[in-house]
């Protein structure tokens, strides 16, 4: 049987339990406490006073402080995040893997906070080996220029889809190469590939428009132009068949056939939900099909696979693709090319 002191340690070490997890909801009532412990409230003050001195974990308290809300206890440094020295290296991971990205600037408060509260309450360095692992990772992917200046327009968005405000944006039209100022009603956000899309209304257009975040230079909230969310709009209803981040309204079937040089790759990884594996040809190719709309940027993508795919319909698609072909064949044509050399795999002047 537990003695005294013990039963007493662990009833601190659950009320430091609870206050960890109510904390981020605003706190923990005295009558919660001394019901969770099965003590009276006079021996959960006993034991927040406990914490305080001996432990020095400062908590604001409604009898000594003014709460944020009446009669809640909560940490006063912050909660403290109920995860293993393991799981806390993953989190540091998937902050490390958003370098570079709208994400990077408030992640990088976040992560100094929470390795500052981990080491600060709950482990030392040997358990939790942070810059040894930051050495040991090397992450590549496509890095913005200005992180911080993409990374504030993008807390505007966000700010803007929750409180459901309209915002003026100056946003870099690609094909035209100019800035077009447009007024909106942001609806939600796309992430793809690190790269974050705004779904909004546009009401220039009178129609819903994706705008890339690190194309817009600037924003201006109207937060008095308040509007009502529709009802009738889903955002994952309205991207359900894109096959990247434009939802142009014609779904289409397309079968493509992957060599077996990356058939492995393509059966162990969902490009779309829509994907089904049709058939495993005798040679190792992989014949998929896919229901999506959206199809230019699918093109780009089958460029990407070089000669390891053949598109086998729609015959329009077959069509597109060779006329891509044609025209990159025609940036890299010096002074005109001879009969294809099937052993050198070039072709001949």
């Amino acid at each position: 049987m537990a003695g005294p002191d013990t039963t007493k340690a662990l009833r601190i070490a659950k009320v430091i339990e609870l206050l960890n997890k109510k904390s981020p909801y605003g706190g923990i009532s005295l009558t919660e406490l001394a019901d969770s412990c099965e003590v009276t409230t006079r021996s959960i003050l006993r034991y927040l006073d406990q914490i305080e001195n001996d432990l020095h974990v400062s908590i604001v308290r409604p009898e000594k402080n003014t709460s944020k809300k009446e009669g809640l206890y909560r940490l006063d440094a912050g909660y403290l995040p109920s995860v293993s020295p393991e799981n806390a290296l993953i989190i540091l991971l998937s902050m490390l893997q958003q370098q570079g990205s709208a994400l990077a600037g408030r992640l990088n408060e976040i992560k100094d906070a929470l390795i500052g509260t981990l080491f600060k309450y709950k482990y030392s360095p040997q358990s939790l080996p942070i810059e040894q692992m930051q050495e040991r990772i090397y992450v590549v992917e496509e890095h913005l220029t200005d992180p911080a200046g993409v990374g504030e327009i993008f807390a505007n968005l966000v700010q803007a889809i929750k409180d459901c405000y309209r915002v003026k944006l100056w946003y870099y039209v690609a094909h035209s190469g100019e800035n077009s100022k447009r007024v909106v009603e942001p609806y939600g956000l796309i992430c793809k590939h690190h790269n974050w899309y705004l779904v909004a209304h546009c009401l220039k257009r009178n129609d819903i428009r994706v705008f890339r975040v690190d194309q817009v230079s600037n924003v201006i909230p109207y937060t008095s132009e308040r509007f009502e969310y529709p009802k009738d709009f889903s955002l994952k209803d309205h991207m359900a068949h894109s096959w990247g981040v434009i939802n142009d309204g014609e779904v289409c079937k397309v079968r493509l056939k992957f060599s077996p040089q990356v058939a492995y790759r393509v059966k162990n990884l969902v490009y779309h939900p829509s994907q089904v594996i049709q058939d495993e040809l005798p040679d190792g190719s992989v014949v998929m099909s896919f229901e999506i709309c959206g199809i230019d940027e699918m093109k780009t993508w089958i460029v990407q696979w070089g000669d390891m795919v053949e598109v086998l319909e729609p015959k329009w698609l077959r069509e597109d693709m060779c006329e891509i072909a044609r025209r990159i064949l025609k940036v890299y044509k010096i002074n005109g090319f001879g009969k294809f050399n099937t052993d050198t795999k070039r072709y001949l002047k």
